[in-house]
């Protein structure tokens, strides 16, 4: 297989780890993470978020959507505990209901495996739901590591999740590649050393990812294949 051109423009090659970023990269979670938290919001006895809201929340874990969802319904903070504990019930009992995988997910990690890249998932969702998510979608035996939030003592956008990967293998950072849509994956590469490849159909906050210096913006994941 020829190698593709963006890949060839940052590694003369194929790269010796990519990891990827979870929500917003590989599926789209927010129609289960929203329907979870607004029923953690009504059971609270406030009013529920909505999708779109909820939209602009994600990608920080699971912690600060609901701090942020708590602020936004004016709950005091002291019930916070109870509140989270509440959501991931909700969100664990739907993971997959809404969520769907984005476009040519599979393709790009058949590639990578064919060319023998090891792959690591790299999400800031509490790690018990990674294994189910990817299994759900018949995903899981591409990654050699799922990290969560709490897997490690940092998380994104500290590069700490990235360099685990990395020394595992013994990899050099500039040969390495980030995969996501977000300014903590772009400063996680960064901070790390690694190559960094943004999609633009994710979440990006209100972000113009133009004005980041990812090594190169998508708008589907086949364009790492061209």
């Amino acid at each position: 297989m020829r190698t593709p051109k963006h890949l060839k423009a940052m590694f003369d090659g194929w790269p010796e780890l990519v990891c990827f970023d979870l929500d917003g990269t590989l599926v789209d979670s927010v129609p289960s993470i929203a329907a979870a938290l607004d029923k953690c919001l009504v059971e609270l006895g406030a009013s529920a978020a909505g999708e779109e809201r909820v939209r602009g929340w994600v990608g920080y874990g699971s912690a600060k959507l609901v701090q942020q969802a708590m602020e936004w319904a004016g709950l005091p903070a002291e019930r916070s505990e109870e509140a989270y504990k509440v959501f991931l019930k909700a969100y664990f009992e739907n993971l997959t209901q809404g969520t769907v995988l984005y476009a040519n997910v599979e393709s790009l990690l058949k590639a990578f495996k064919f060319q023998q890249v090891p792959m690591a998932l790299v999400t800031n969702k509490p790690s018990l739901f990674i294994k189910p998510l990817l299994d759900h979608f018949g995903i899981s035996t591409y990654f050699s590591w799922m990290l969560g939030g709490d897997s490690l003592e940092a998380r994104k956008p500290d590069p700490l999740p990235l360099v685990h990967c990395m020394e595992d293998i013994e990899a050099v950072p500039e040969n390495c590649l980030m995969i996501g849509d977000s300014l903590a994956d772009y400063r996680a590469a960064k901070a790390a050393g690694f190559k960094c490849a943004l999609v633009t159909y994710g979440y990006n906050h209100g972000v113009d990812l133009n004005e980041l210096e990812a090594d190169v913006l998508i708008d589907d994941l086949a364009e790492l294949l061209m």
